[in-house]
């Protein structure tokens, strides 16, 4: 596994960013493209925390895939109500940066696949969904739609959070819902993002996390070949976030020669 960790200047966000990239070991007489994992971490996370905490350096070799772990730093990983536009770094300028900088790196649609965990879970479906010709798969883990949640004007530290990213209004029906871009993709992409989704039953946001169950299996669109898998017993931790992922893994990799 090679590991390389760059500042790049962002011409979307006027600034320098940092990112992580896993390259697998290079086989020698194999010049093939590698398929790409983008990975998103969790709320008080950044680059360095799936390389930290999680198995990942050794899948990148067992899998032979690439994984880049993005920093969003606090917004949400989305085009924040006041603040950055941190969905359009991640989801378009990012991306291109890294195929010219790195031609290892496949550029093709089933080839990618976005992941993450907690606020990068909820993370990965928008940037996923908000970006269905990039994506072929979407892993989300311990994941909820803020959007589809019960909408208070709340007063202190978390309204101002809330302002911050999304705006001063319910945010049900606009495009930082979930359910909002599962159903415009829908309705409007014939290609989707395959979706496998994950929450240990002792997760404090479970709750969050069957909004986002109920929305796709509501849709019933086979096209997302949509997937859930609760673990019984465990949380909001890295033991059933480094499971997931391999799963995950087993899911998009093993699909993607038959879709």
């Amino acid at each position: 596994m090679i590991s390389v960790k760059l500042n790049l200047f962002s011409n979307v966000l006027s600034m320098p960013n940092d990112v992580r990239i896993l390259f697998p070991d290079r086989k020698e007489g194999n010049e093939e493209k590698v398929k790409v994992l983008w990975l998103c971490h969790g709320g008080s996370g950044d680059e360095n925390e799936w390389m930290y905490y999680s198995t990942v350096s050794a899948v990148v070799d067992e899998r032979n895939i690439a994984a880049v772990i993005v920093n969003a730093n606090d917004s949400c990983f989305v085009n924040m109500g006041y603040g950055l536009c941190y969905a359009d770094y991640l989801g378009k300028e990012l991306p291109q940066i890294l195929y010219t900088m790195f031609p290892r790196l496949s550029e093709k649609r089933e080839d990618n696949f976005i992941s993450g965990l907690s606020n990068g879970g909820y993370g990965c479906l928008f940037l996923g969904l908000s970006n269905p010709d990039r994506y072929g798969a979407i892993g989300a883990f311990s994941a909820g739609d803020k959007a589809d949640a019960v909408y208070t004007k709340q007063e202190g530290d978390k309204m101002s959070v809330r302002v911050r990213l999304f705006g001063r209004e319910d945010i049900k029906d606009s495009p930082y819902s979930i359910r909002y871009l599962a159903e415009e993709v829908s309705r409007n992409c014939p290609e989707k993002p395959r979706v496998y989704h994950a929450c240990g039953s002792k997760d404090p946001w479970l709750d969050l996390n069957l909004l986002v169950k109920k929305t796709f299996e509501e849709l019933n669109d086979p096209k997302y070949d949509y997937r859930y898998d609760q673990v019984e017993g465990l949380g909001h931790e890295w033991g059933f976030w480094d499971l997931e992922l391999r799963r995950f893994l087993d899911y998009a990799l093993r699909d993607a020669a038959e879709v």
